[in-house]
Parts: structure tokens; sequence; C-alpha cells
């Protein structure tokens, strides 16, 4: 099964049949281990049934994964081409799409995000009510303590002002913006380690 890298369109769905099978794989160890050892001894008190309840634990830590994501897919393709046809072309700016971006208090799934210069937008789809405050803090916070201070940092719930807004940046000249280059990401760009460093908050 060919593996699609997070922030990548259909990551989600490719994940998820990743973790399933991944899970499958998990749990059918130790059922094997537990089965021999009951065939050879006669008995379910032998040291394979030990083994198998031990090995349990990583398949329950997998399984743990697939529920986070059993209620989620990949974004519609035609929301996906839209959004790329602003973004290709455009020096200087990096993208990435399919993020559950997590904090102490929630998670907020974001559709896309493209990131140039200073400027750091996204976009969501979900329900209307939901505060996105808190999630423009927080990454703006990680992005501080990861040495890219001043960050901008906004989440469009509207899609045509979203679009609009990747218009507007594309047709901006690249900043030539203070960047110490970090030690993880030597020959990354600062757009590129700041998407880096939003994957990282990303399940």
């Amino acid at each position: 099964m060919k593996k699609i890298p997070k922030g990548t369109f259909g990551y989600t769905d490719a994940h998820k049949k990743q973790q399933l099978l991944k899970t499958f794989i998990f749990f059918l160890l130790p059922l094997a281990i537990f089965l021999t050892g009951c065939i050879t001894t006669k008995t379910k008190q032998n040291y394979f049934t030990v083994v198998a309840v031990v090995g349990c634990l990583p398949a329950c830590k997998e399984m743990v994964n697939v529920l986070m994501f059993l209620k989620r897919s990949s974004m519609p393709e035609k929301l996906y081409q839209e959004i790329a046809s602003h973004t290709e072309g455009s020096k200087g700016m990096e993208t990435a799409y399919e993020l559950v971006l997590t904090t102490y208090e929630k998670s907020y799934p974001i559709a896309a995000v493209a990131i140039k210069g200073n400027e750091v937008i996204g976009y969501t789809d979900t329900a209307k009510e939901t505060d996105w405050k808190a999630a423009e803090e927080h990454i703006r916070k990680i992005l501080k303590q990861n040495g890219i201070p001043k960050a901008h940092v906004h989440i469009f719930q509207d899609l045509p002002q979203f679009l609009e807004r990747i218009d507007a940046l594309a047709a901006q000249k690249k900043e030539n913006l203070p960047f110490t280059p970090d030690e993880r990401y030597p020959n990354l760009t600062r757009e590129q380690v700041i998407r880096e460093v939003i994957l990282a908050l990303s399940i």
C-alpha cells in the first residue's frame, strides 16, 4: 500500500486504511501466539498466554489511532483542486492539506493551510460556531517557541475569502525576513520549517 505523507491530499483515507491493516496484524500475532500455546501445551496457563497478553498492548495503541481517524475522511477532490489551482506556481508558498490540529483542550480539523513569508492562513469547512481564535493563538505560540516570532495566523471559514487571500499572497514578492535555519531542518526554507512545525501539531 502506497504511503501518502501527512499534509498531502488523500492522507486521511490512506492513513486510516494503513492503520486498520496494521491493527489487524498487531492483533493477529498475539492470537497466533496464544493459539500456538494452547495447542502445544493443551492449556491456557502457559508462557505463550503471557506473551500474547503483553503483545496486545501495541495493538491496543494502534486501535486508538484508528478510532481517532474512523469518523474522518479525506477532503473532497473538487475542493482540493480548487484550492490547489490558486496555490500552484506561487513562488515561495508552501501548502498542507487534511490536518487535525491538536491542543490541550480540543482538536481542530483544517482542510488546507498556505504559508508565505510571515503569513499562515488556513481554511476549515467545520461548524461555524467553533472558536478558532484559540487554534490561531496556539499556532502562533508554537511557532514562536520554534524560532518563528510574529507570524500572522488566520483560519478562514469562508472559502472565497480564503482563496482571495491566497491570491493576494501569491501576487506578493517574497519577503527577505530574518531567518536562522533550524538544526532539525537545515536545508529547509522559512516557509518549509513553518510547514513542518504545523505538521508536528497535527495527528
